[in-house]
């Protein structure tokens, strides 16, 4: 075997130490690039980079832990959001759990169901552009555009964020006249660009989950480029402190922090020398985009029913994705409720399933007792089912 070279080595090493510390919060790390990256160049706006970091990293403090003056769990603050613009924890409420708070207030009288957290893909930033933030202006007319085909009375709220991916990765989700002409993804598939994207909640008053997803669809086409989820249920951690739910999405949304997801070393520091650039165009107040106003100013009144329908079409939706992994005697209920035993020809699962023909029956006649009794949308999901489990 052919003895390493000094080179090698040190490329193994700096490889084994980004894996280990961590690269995406390594702050010194990203500092070490940037101060040898101007040691070659001699770029004033990397120096002026390194300048403000510096300088936030001698001033920054650190927090308290603050005390619980209740039982009552408390919303996560994120101490230290990674990125360029913290170095360091500083004193005080992050930005990303205030800017959060604000947010969800304008939201306050949307019902979870008719809230829709979305994502983005917005365009394609060369590293080395000198026009980032009019590139990213140009975006909020089509976003508004589209987001007019809306309900009268809809509120959005989110923030504009960049990740570092491949030209390769790139190709699979805009139209090919949307990419820029640099972009060369046959030749050069390994080149890091950055990826524009939004991160926001629509709340409409009227719109399923599924007709807010096409409307924003039409307005972006490509694959995999816009996502229309439902809110995650609001969770407790160990600590005490509350997560997820719709205000946690909308945190997720306003923290600054770099996306860098490669095993090659130079494409690393490709990406930290592109999203410190970037980083000093795009700041957090022109990253936000928010479009309408709260209930309370446009007095749009929620209908109780559409709300119960949408929960109904929720539940819908879950039980077609995870039919298989309800029990043999709720599949056959759903088919029966729902008209549809026309279509089964030989329910051998169910037939099959352990246990005797009565206590089958038996577990299948309580069922029955108990959704007969219970009036809650969780168990009324029967509307249209045969015709969604044939989708």
């Amino acid at each position: 075997m052919a003895r390493p070279t000094l080179r090698s080595m040190r490329d193994i090493i700096n490889a084994i130490a980004l894996n280990k510390t961590g690269f995406a919060n390594d702050q010194c790390y990203k500092l070490r690039i940037l101060e040898s990256d101007y040691a070659v160049t001699g770029n004033e706006v990397i120096a002026s980079i390194l300048n403000q970091q510096k300088a936030a990293k001698r001033s920054s403090t650190k927090r308290k832990a603050s005390r619980q003056t209740s039982d009552h769990p408390r919303r996560k603050d994120y101490k230290s959001p990674e990125g360029f613009n913290q170095c360091g924890v500083a004193t005080g409420r992050s930005y990303a759990s205030r800017a959060g708070e604000r947010m969800e207030a304008k939201q306050k009288g949307f019902p979870d169901v008719m809230r829709h957290p979305t994502t983005i893909n917005n365009m394609v930033l060369p590293l080395d552009t000198a026009d980032a933030k009019e590139m990213l202006d140009s975006c909020r007319p089509r976003m508004r555009d589209a987001f007019a085909n809306l309900s009268d009375g809809v509120q959005i709220s989110g923030g504009f964020q960049i990740a570092m991916v491949t030209a390769e990765y790139l190709a699979t989700i805009f139209p090919a006249d949307e990419l820029p002409d640099c972009l060369d993804s046959i030749n050069r598939p390994d080149e890091v660009f950055a990826l524009l994207h939004w991160h926001g909640i629509i709340a409409d008053p009227y719109l399923s989950k599924k007709e807010v997803r096409k409307i924003v669809r039409d307005a972006f086409p490509g694959s995999h480029r816009v996502c229309v989820a439902k809110v995650q249920p609001e969770r407790i951690n160990t600590h005490g402190e509350l997560t997820h739910g719709a205000q946690g999405y909308l945190e997720y949304a306003c923290l600054d922090k770099t996306e860098v997801k490669f095993k090659k070393p130079e494409q690393k520091i490709s990406a930290i020398k592109g999203f410190a650039l970037l980083g000093t165009q795009l700041s957090k107040r022109n990253r936000s985009f928010s479009m309408g106003k709260a209930l309370a100013i446009t007095g749009v009144e929620i209908d109780p029913a559409r709300v119960i329908e949408l929960e109904v079409h929720e539940r819908l939706d879950y039980v077609k994705k995870n039919v298989k992994k309800l029990s043999y005697a709720e599949q056959f209920i759903h088919l029966w409720m729902s008209g549809s035993l026309s279509i089964i020809r030989k329910p051998q699962p169910w037939l099959q399933c352990s246990g005797s023909i009565s206590d089958r029956f038996l577990a299948f006649l309580s069922i029955v007792k108990k959704w007969c009794a219970d009036t809650s949308t969780e168990n009324l999901c029967f509307y249209d089912y045969a015709e969604a489990s044939l989708e």
